[in-house]
């Protein structure tokens, strides 16, 4: 048994490595342009391996660096975001916005934000817990399809996340300036967050490497938004790079 164990260790250590993150830049980068941004980012990356590091003691959203600057630069103090899936992107977002929604399906992960929040101090968050509910069919479902509302995650399957996505429909069409897609059925969540970002607003969403998060829109994507963002970067916490959508909706 102690093989494997050695092996995934070793594996583990390598993928932090200043090795690996070349093999990836080289691999990823589209153009010289993008390989330089990248290997901008080298310092960044490799400390934030450090013991104690995390999204959350850092207060910076888990999206790849390069989102995290585009974000940054373009939110606005009178912005209004809601967020399927919180963290350190809560925290970064409530020191420099009016107005931020959560929606999280993890209990236990809820109360952990919810208390970090009113330590800090927050008045301008809106925290939901919307627990999954077990599914009331035998229908075969995919994750890949909007509107099967459930998650592609391992064993998470016999659930649906139908209230869960459908919870900014509370709010008026076209109220959010910024909607964060990083939490369960990223799909179903897309579908349902559409009607209510405004002309001019940013739909963010992360792991776009999962090409199905956003196949079901590209036609949509054509028609009525700009693309900001797509390309692989590094990710803080993260070896692997990742890719973070940013899309901004046309006037």
């Amino acid at each position: 048994m102690k093989q494997p164990i050695v092996f995934s260790i070793m594996t583990k250590h390598w993928k932090k490595s200043d090795l690996f993150f070349w093999l990836q830049a080289i691999y990823y980068a589209q153009s010289w342009r993008h390989l330089r941004q990248i290997l901008s980012y080298r310092k960044s990356w490799q400390l934030s391996f450090n013991l104690g590091r995390n999204s959350v003691s850092d207060e910076r959203p888990w999206l790849t660096l390069k989102a995290q600057e585009i974000i940054s630069s373009l939110i606005q103090p009178e912005y209004k975001v809601f967020e399927y899936g919180g963290g350190g992107s809560t925290l970064f977002l409530c020191q420099r916005v009016q107005q931020v929604v959560t929606v999280e399906d993890h209990e236990e992960w809820f109360s952990r934000l919810k208390h970090t929040i009113k330590e800090k101090g927050f008045s301008n968050w809106d925290g939901l817990f919307i627990r999954p509910e077990e599914r009331k069919d035998n229908a075969i479902k995919s994750h890949t399809l909007p509107s099967d509302f459930i998650s592609g995650a391992k064993g998470l399957q016999h659930l649906t996340y139908e209230k869960y996505a459908r919870s900014i429909e509370a709010y008026p069409s076209g109220f959010f300036d910024l909607i964060l897609v990083d939490g369960r059925a990223r799909p179903s969540c897309i579908q349902c967050a559409l009607p209510y970002l405004k002309p001019g607003g940013l739909l963010v969403v992360d792991n776009t490497e999962r090409q199905y998060y956003l196949q079901p829109f590209q036609d949509l994507i054509k028609r009525e938004f700009e693309i900001i963002l797509n390309d692989r970067y590094p990710t803080l916490y993260t070896p692997d790079f990742t890719i973070t959508t940013i899309l901004r909706r046309k006037f």
